[in-house]
């Protein structure tokens, strides 16, 4: 909002080291427990424990860039980079997986484009990250590129309290499938993993225009203007993506599902559509955890805590069935949802604004 072109490169350089350094960390704690993460998810290799380190490593460096070209509101370079990635993934794990490679061959296939899709947005961010740029039509004053100590402290605060936030939304995403996958025979949990993997796509809509709301909001809050609106919009629009898909796959369960998987796993069809519904609770858990990010507001951590693990709680003493599991997990996206509904009303109430 302020225009400090130059703080974005010192930004963008003090990040990727930084990360690059926890990467580090992260990659030497789960070497050690490679053996027990095997064990837990039961998988046959050992070798899938390293490429998942790998995939959680490029996903943290490429966050950088991908945040900023977000952040400079760059949505056509962002959702080309997305694009590319999530085309890359699905057409190279399927070639790999033909050729023979099998598991190994999926998770290269969504390594190898996380690399390419770093690249990309580093070509993308090349006006910015070039070390000589000219500021001279800028409008604002021109900062120093070095990051000062204060703005290292509020870096940090922010990271850590965004750390936290997507520790617990990925929690919600994924902690039932994990469970499912240790509670359940290895066909059970792929039945389970290919019916939720369509539903999450309502998930993943809702997150895009949460992706896009985010640095608006921010802006529009940095500049005094009025932010509720562009949230109402983005509500909108969300829920009507969420009812449209789920009543697809109420209406046309078997045949999504033969298209992407084949017969072998139709027997997950009857939960299709009350997963999708689930994944539409979580979108808008989604939606309000980035309106509150974008306006540094972090009360709601206590509400998405108590959600994950009411979540993994629930799952672990109830899980006889899917339908069960998924009933479980719609209960504590629900009690999350609501939290987060009251918190917004009363940060509304709080500052006399109508929604």
């Amino acid at each position: 909002a302020k225009e400090s072109l130059k703080k974005i490169r010192g930004f963008f350089k003090y990040l990727t080291q930084t990360i690059i350094l926890i990467s580090l960390g992260l990659i030497i704690l789960m070497v050690i427990f490679a053996i027990s993460i095997q064990s837990f998810l039961k998988l046959s290799s050992i070798n899938y424990v390293y490429f998942l380190i790998g995939i959680v490593v490029v996903v943290l460096i490429a966050g950088v860039t991908k945040g900023i070209l977000q952040g400079l509101k760059r949505f056509s370079q962002l959702s080309i980079a997305m694009v590319a990635e999530s085309a890359g993934k699905v057409g190279l794990a399927i070639l790999l997986v033909v050729l023979g490679f099998k598991v190994a061959g999926a998770l290269g296939g969504f390594l190898i484009p996380l690399i390419l899709g770093y690249f990309l947005t580093i070509y993308f961010l090349r006006d910015i990250l070039k070390p000589k740029l000219n500021y001279q039509n800028s409008p604002t004053p021109v900062l120093g590129e070095k990051t000062n100590a204060k703005e290292i402290k509020e870096i940090w605060k922010y990271i850590f309290y965004s750390f936290l936030t997507f520790i617990f939304l990925g929690i919600l995403l994924n902690i039932d499938k994990i469970l499912v996958k240790h509670y359940f025979l290895g066909f059970d949990a792929g039945i389970y993993s290919a019916f939720t993997t369509l539903g999450q796509a309502i998930c993943v809509g809702i997150l895009l225009l949460a992706g896009v709301m985010f640095p608006i909001v921010a802006f529009k809050q940095a500049k005094k203007e009025d932010y509720f609106h562009f949230l109402k919009i983005v509500s909108l629009i969300s829920f009507l993506i969420a009812g449209l898909v789920s009543l697809i796959f109420f209406l046309f369960s078997k045949e999504v599902l033969l298209l992407f998987f084949g017969d072998k796993y139709l027997a997950g069809s009857s939960f299709l559509g009350y997963y999708g519904i689930a994944m539409g609770i979580l979108g808008f858990i989604f939606l309000l955890s980035y309106f509150f990010m974008a306006l540094n507001k972090f009360k709601f951590l206590y509400i998405l805590a108590i959600g994950s693990v009411l979540e993994i709680l629930l799952i672990s003493i109830w899980h006889s069935s899917f339908l069960e599991v998924i009933s479980m997990f719609s209960l504590a996206l629900i009690f999350t949802l609501l939290g987060l509904g009251l918190l917004l009303y009363r940060y509304l109430w709080k500052t006399k604004k109508q929604f």
